[in-house]
């Protein structure tokens, strides 16, 4: 079962969560860059290791590496800042969008929805 919400929300507010979004995922960029800095100096990591490939059909697949390894960690690295580049450029757009609506006094209408697992009754 699926649940929805509806919350009417200003768009000044939503802008300025746009932003604070947006700055969190720039933040978490430079983390990211910072720690994989460390692990790439990492003298006791080997630079490969084995992996599995699990190809899933119009999806991303699924690797598995045997032991930690520098190639595991530049894959997971490159994987998680495709991720973050993704929803960045959303945030952009978003930003730019509600840029030039903010200052008119419209609400927005936002849906949450979250998954409801049934009581199975």
């Amino acid at each position: 079962m699926s649940a929805s919400l509806d919350v009417s929300i200003d768009l000044r507010e939503l802008y300025r969560r746009v932003l604070e979004n947006k700055r969190r995922v720039t933040e978490y960029v430079k983390n990211l860059y910072e720690i994989y800095g460390k692990i790439s100096n990492e003298s006791n990591l080997p630079d490969r290791s084995e992996r599995v490939v699990i190809d899933i059909p119009n999806s991303i697949s699924i690797i598995l590496y045997k032991e930690p390894s520098k190639e595991a960690y530049r894959e997971l690295f490159l994987r998680a800042i495709h991720f973050l580049k993704l929803e960045y450029a959303i945030y952009e757009v978003l930003e730019t969008r509600l840029g030039k609506l903010k200052d008119h006094g419209f609400k927005a209408m936002v849906r949450y929805f979250s998954d409801v697992p049934s009581s199975g009754d």
